[in-house]
């Protein structure tokens, strides 16, 4: 594939070498942030990036584009149809035509969909985050479709170390319900990667009502909700590429779960401890099938 011819963020990974140091920030800002590109002008995101308006035109020359009007109507049209579903699909598999397969180009897009996430992540949010959980009396999980195995999965981490959590996937009028139990100075994690659909929306602004903290990890929403939650994780654009849009979802997750267990490590490991004994008292025997042999 020609490097005009790829995604934004392959754009940058193989041409970025070639830029200043100034014109580079600016290039790997906007494959970090696509979201925020296309709400922005040259000069706006200029004073984003702490450089100007001419850095911005050139940086995105360089990436081959005829100018930042183009770049933004390409960035545009990559967001419009990650909304498709059967789209989505159907570039994936285009990509994953490789000769290797598709293992490869899954493997080789999610190592740089991670390098891109550690790049990209906002320290100042993600110690927002962080702060919110330890201070949390009790923290509720929530996501929609495969977000939703990812909150699931944040919550079970979270009662595994110690924390009051509860993980909701509802949709439709029955949400209404979870969101009876939402109090005060409670957090809630909500994992909506690409689309604001109306329960995302319904359990943000709940939460806001009765003075919940929101945490979203979010790949297209960050400008969306900045003004209306705690704090913003955002994640790089996934559906450019082979990776899972779940991906960075999960890595944060994890994270954040090693993040407060670190502050109270005994308490942790404590639970863990208990998690073991518990489990064994269900089985009354042995968990494994094959135990591990005695050391000699």
């Amino acid at each position: 594939m020609e490097a005009t011819d790829a995604p934004l963020h392959e754009r940058v990974a193989a041409l970025a070498g070639g830029m200043s140091a100034s014109e580079r920030m600016v290039a790997e800002y906007m494959a970090d942030h696509p979201e925020i590109v296309v709400a922005c002008s040259a000069s706006e995101l200029g004073t984003r990036t702490g450089t100007s308006d001419a850095t911005v035109v050139r940086a995105t020359k360089a990436l081959g584009y005829t100018g930042y009007r183009e770049l933004k109507r390409t960035i545009l049209g990559t967001l419009t149809r990650q909304r498709d579903l059967a789209a989505t699909m159907d570039d994936r598999l285009a990509r994953a035509a490789t000769e290797d397969g598709p293992v490869g180009r899954v493997l080789d897009d999610t190592v740089a969909l991670l390098g891109q996430l550690r790049r990209g992540l906002d320290m100042v949010a993600w110690r927002r985050a962080v702060d919110a959980l330890i201070g949390a009396p009790e923290v509720m999980t929530y996501g929609i479709g495969p977000a939703g195995v990812v909150a699931s999965y944040l919550c079970l981490s979270l009662k595994r170390i110690g924390l009051r959590a509860r993980g909701v996937e509802t949709t439709g009028f029955r949400l209404a319900d979870e969101l009876l139990a939402l109090r005060r100075d409670e957090v809630v994690v909500v994992f909506a990667p690409i689309r604001e659909f109306r329960e995302i929306s319904l359990v943000v602004g709940h939460a806001e009502r009765v003075g919940a903290k929101v945490v979203v990890v979010t790949e297209s929403l960050g400008m969306a909700l900045a003004d209306r939650v705690h704090a913003v994780l955002s994640t790089p654009q996934s559906t450019t590429s082979t990776a899972s849009e779940i991906t960075a979802g999960l890595v944060l997750a994890h994270a954040l779960t090693l993040s407060v267990a670190v502050t109270n490590r005994s308490a942790a490991v404590d639970t863990l401890r208990l998690v073991n004994e518990l489990r064994a008292s269900a089985s009354g025997a042995e968990l494994d099938m094959s135990p591990l042999p005695p050391l000699d």
